[in-house]
């Protein structure tokens, strides 16, 4: 299951596989479509369903991306799942995404910006981490509360 999704049109691969790296090499569990998607399988339905598994939603702004209708839809789709949506600008200025989006606190990709992007992904990296380790107290204490009742009768 993804923690992240990448959304980017094709014509941006290099830098969306670049983000996807950076992803990995925290161990961020990211799908990124022309490297996650299994050869042979429905793509959309591919898509969609680890769109709806993931929590991060990344938003590759380029002048590419705001052509793309798939970005458009993923965008939706993104909204209307409740993702966390984290546009990373590209080339473009807040002002050029579409205002359904440019509410979302964004993370302009030049220059010196790219160590904030790699802070970004380091707190997300934390997050999802932390969140795993709750997760997994969460569950222990589920399985000790169930072995005592087991053991109470």
């Amino acid at each position: 299951m993804p923690d992240v999704f990448i959304s980017y049109s094709v014509e941006d691969s290099e830098i969306a596989q670049n983000l996807y790296k950076s992803c990995c090499s925290l161990q961020i569990n990211t799908f990124l479509a022309e490297i996650s998607l299994s050869p042979g399988n429905h793509w959309k339905g591919e898509i969609i369903a680890n769109l709806k598994q993931s929590k991060w939603f990344l938003f590759l702004a380029t002048p590419n991306s705001l052509k793309s209708d798939a970005v458009k839809h993923e965008i939706g789709a993104a909204l209307a799942l409740d993702k966390t949506i984290i546009p990373i600008l590209h080339e473009v200025d807040y002002d050029e995404i579409p205002s359904w989006v440019s509410d979302h606190q964004g993370i302009k990709m030049v220059g010196e910006n790219i160590d904030h992007v790699r802070n970004l992904l380091t707190k997300i990296s934390d997050k999802i981490k932390g969140d795993k380790v709750v997760a997994g107290l969460l569950i222990g204490v589920l399985i000790g509360a169930g072995i005592y009742m087991l053991a109470k009768d």
